[in-house]
């Protein structure tokens, strides 16, 4: 017994003394787990070298996030000043009205007029936009910069605990293994072993399909004539590892054509990108993940929601992934005989995982 508390104890000095790295920890964790399959072959295929190889993993995660992330703030920096420019254009000589805007079944005249009053006067769109300004949209500007920043020094530690992970995988794994055997027997491992799938199920279903689906939505803002559109594919795949995230981004670029008057293009638009979005999610995701867990609507989207606020992008992966654990647990203490609730398909979301079967 006193060992066990002395252990308890020393553990929970370790965690307050890493307290700062916790999340490049869980980051480095879910990427590792995440890449292992890969890794693993690569190391069978090339024995001798694979500290090599757990450095080349590491190159390749970093330009995989990097890229998008560097083009996202290089592409927001050369159109904050247009952007600037356009607000000040506004607030001198107003918003002229679509055509198409009052022809909009029972509510276009109501819209009309409060354009008419808020938009295209330029006395009301500087009053709808007066705190809008150089200041406000540079400062805005410098917080992102700071946490891009701030974000990119926890990647770098991210990297290289993800590369001392790949290099000692094997010994890792066993270890887990052997951990959760001696504490929960037959039990524990069979449930750090459906972590490891929830784990490696949502980021295969979330990174994977996200990046495929703001592909072809870029695509479509290309032939629809979208501003920027190499910018607003970007953002479509970063906003597309959030639930619902895609659609804010495609429906944004409808809205910009709306408001150019190209109305057929942004229906379409929107039309091409609800297709693209339930093709991938209710058939391609489904597919790729494949193993694990099924997770249901709700808690998929209270794990993802509520892993973001608390902590960050991770969160998005560790949130999902923790409901995961509970349901897991859940019926486990239930028992064999008690069978789970069936549940839908989610159209959105970080892990749509089935279950693998026991028997």
């Amino acid at each position: 017994m006193r060992q066990l508390y002395l252990t308890l104890a020393i553990v929970l000095l370790a965690v307050w003394m890493a307290w700062e790295f916790l999340i490049p920890i869980a980051w480095a964790a879910v990427l590792a787990i995440a890449e292992w399959p890969l890794y693993a072959r690569a190391t069978k295929r090339f024995p001798n070298h694979p500290g090599f190889l757990a450095l080349g993993f590491t190159l390749a995660t970093a330009l995989f996030v990097i890229g998008p992330l560097s083009l996202a703030a290089v592409s927001l920096a050369q159109e904050s000043q247009g952007a600037l420019e356009w607000f000040q254009h506004v607030q001198q000589i107003g918003l002229p009205m679509p055509a198409w805007l009052p022809a909009i079944p029972l509510a276009g005249d109501k819209i009309a007029g409060w354009w008419q009053q808020h938009l295209a006067d330029p006395k009301g769109a500087i009053a709808l936009l007066g705190t809008v300004s150089a200041g406000s949209i540079l400062g805005w500007m410098r917080s992102i910069g700071g946490e891009v920043a701030r974000d990119t020094s926890q990647f770098a530690i991210t990297l290289v605990i993800t590369g001392t992970m790949l290099a000692s995988g094997g010994n890792i794994n066993g270890k887990a293994r052997l951990v959760a055997q001696r504490m929960f027997g037959t039990f524990g491992e069979h449930f750090l072993e459906r972590m490891i799938g929830a784990v490696r199920g949502t980021v295969n279903g979330t990174v994977l399909v996200s990046v495929l689906e703001g592909t072809i939505i870029g695509v479509g803002y290309w032939v629809a004539g979208v501003p920027q559109p190499l910018l607003f594919a970007t953002f479509t795949i970063l906003l597309a590892l959030i639930p619902f995230g895609a659609w804010a981004a495609f429906g944004l670029a409808s809205i910009v054509l709306l408001l150019q008057g190209h109305v057929g293009a942004a229906a379409g638009l929107f039309a091409f990108g609800t297709v693209v979005m339930a093709v991938g999610d209710n058939f391609i995701q489904p597919s790729v993940i494949g193993s694990a867990v099924e997770l249901p609507f709700l808690f998929a989207m209270v794990g993802a929601l509520g892993g973001l606020a608390e902590l960050g992008l991770v969160g998005l992966f560790v949130g999902p992934v923790i409901m995961a654990a509970l349901l897991i647990v859940t019926r486990e203490w239930m028992g064999p005989d008690v069978a789970p609730a069936p549940t839908r398909r989610r159209r959105r979301g970080p892990i749509a995982v089935k279950r693998r079967s026991t028997g």
